[in-house]
């Protein structure tokens, strides 16, 4: 399966660098042809073959664009292309009365279509040719006027097969780099796909690493860290004096931030190395569970009021603990920066559901974010200002489990106001 992807992905990869080149080369075209049927208008001055310049001269360019403008997703205009211009040839031959010069139009008309990395463009030309050749010869052979093909009085058979045969070669050795140019370009291509998977195989290995090493060393950390944590509240109740008390708190809240910064740590890891778990979703479980967990987490210990809207009887299947991560972020957030000047804090969190996806809004009535601020909130180790609580991490990873879900987040936010985080997540 994943040889596969590999395959289609590679394949991928060369069509687009084909299109790329057909889009130059098309490019160029435009001004080859330009170039065509003005130096038709030019002949036109000396040899007054008006009405061939401009008749075939402009039929050849609404035959090419047309066929371009009818069919856009097809290689078929390119070899209309190629019609039009060994027609170009024998329209410049017959202005020129014959000028044999005028036949190495058709050889510039075979270069200039190697561009395009197709062998085959060459036929239709080697085909006009051809029967140019053969069908205005014999024309004038039996002796009609004004044929202007060749100017001696006709041409021998003999000369005829020899100029066929090495107009064939030229029209071959022109496929053949064609051919081999794209070869090239598919080869090219190649190597570069493979290597860039070697170096990405390695990079997702090192990460892998990387992330296996923060989180073990996290984990780790906390333990001491824990066991220090209960050393300090037996130390409170075995002192009573006031400033070892204070001394205390103080480093109690210190290895609290620190305890919160390795759960950041170790939620990014989590985030980062496991994949998305799916499975049925109970919203109202889960955010019961969520706010009886946070309602007392602010420093003012005031009683938040949360208010939660579920609407939609959509069943709903994502990855339940990355929607714990970013609901439980948000949300605490949200209690963090509460605004104390507004007498009755609020998070208001509705869930809307439907077939095709689930939206998220989580409102409150904080302290709001100065507009400036929005679109650096979710970069790592970002904070608002060195008053700011947490490490940083915790916006970026919401940001982070939501790109998981291949959903996308915003933020609306007023200073003094509040702010309304809005996430919508594709339910599969």
């Amino acid at each position: 399966m994943k040889q596969d992807i590999k395959d289609l992905e590679q394949s991928l990869h060369i069509q687009d660098f084909l299109f790329i080149i057909k889009q130059k080369s098309d490019h160029l075209i435009n001004y080859f042809l330009f170039s065509f049927f003005v130096v038709g208008l030019l002949l036109a001055f000396y040899y007054d073959t008006w009405q061939i310049a401009i008749g075939v001269g402009g039929l050849l360019l609404i035959a090419y664009y047309s066929t371009k403008l009818a069919l856009p997703k097809s290689n078929l205009y390119q070899y209309v292309l190629s019609v039009v211009l060994g027609i170009y040839m024998a329209q410049f031959i017959y202005q020129m009365h014959g000028m044999f010069e005028m036949h190495f139009m058709a050889f510039i008309a075979s270069a200039i279509l190697i561009t395009y990395q197709n062998w085959k463009l060459q036929i239709p030309l080697m085909l006009v040719v051809a029967i140019h050749h053969g069908l205005f010869g014999y024309f004038q052979y039996n002796g009609f006027d004004e044929i202007y093909f060749f100017q001696l009085e006709y041409m021998p058979l003999q000369t005829f097969i020899i100029h066929m045969i090495l107009a064939g070669v030229i029209f071959a050795i022109c496929g053949l780099w064609a051919y081999q140019f794209k070869k090239y370009s598919e080869a090219h291509i190649d190597l570069i796909f493979n290597k860039r998977e070697i170096e990405n195989q390695e990079l997702k290995t090192a990460n892998y690493e990387l992330d296996r090493f923060v989180y073990s060393t996290s984990h780790d950390l906390r333990a001491p860290l824990n066991s220090m944590l209960g050393l300090i509240e037996i130390a409170k109740d075995d002192t009573t004096e006031e400033i070892t008390r204070e001394h205390l708190k103080m480093l109690n809240r210190s290895a609290k931030k620190l305890d919160g910064f390795i759960c950041d740590i170790l939620d990014y890891s989590r985030n980062s190395r496991m994949e998305v778990n799916m499975e049925q979703i109970n919203f109202r479980k889960l955010l019961n569970d969520i706010t009886e967990n946070l309602k007392f987490i602010g420093n003012n210990n005031r009683t938040i009021d949360f208010v939660i809207e579920i609407s939609g009887e959509t069943t709903i299947y994502s990855d339940r603990n990355r929607l714990i991560t970013i609901l439980g972020n948000l949300i605490s957030n949200a209690i963090h920066y509460q605004n104390p000047k507004v007498s009755n804090p609020f998070v208001r969190i509705e869930i809307e559901t439907s077939q095709t996806e689930t939206k998220i809004t989580i409102e409150d009535n904080g302290i709001g974010i100065s507009e400036e601020m929005h679109s650096r909130i979710f970069d790592m180790f970002y904070r608002v200002s060195h008053e700011s609580v947490g490490s940083g991490l915790g916006l970026y990873i919401v940001k982070e489990a939501v790109n998981k879900l291949n959903g996308e987040i915003k933020v609306q936010s007023q200073v003094g106001i509040g702010t309304t985080f809005l996430i919508k997540i594709p339910n599969k």
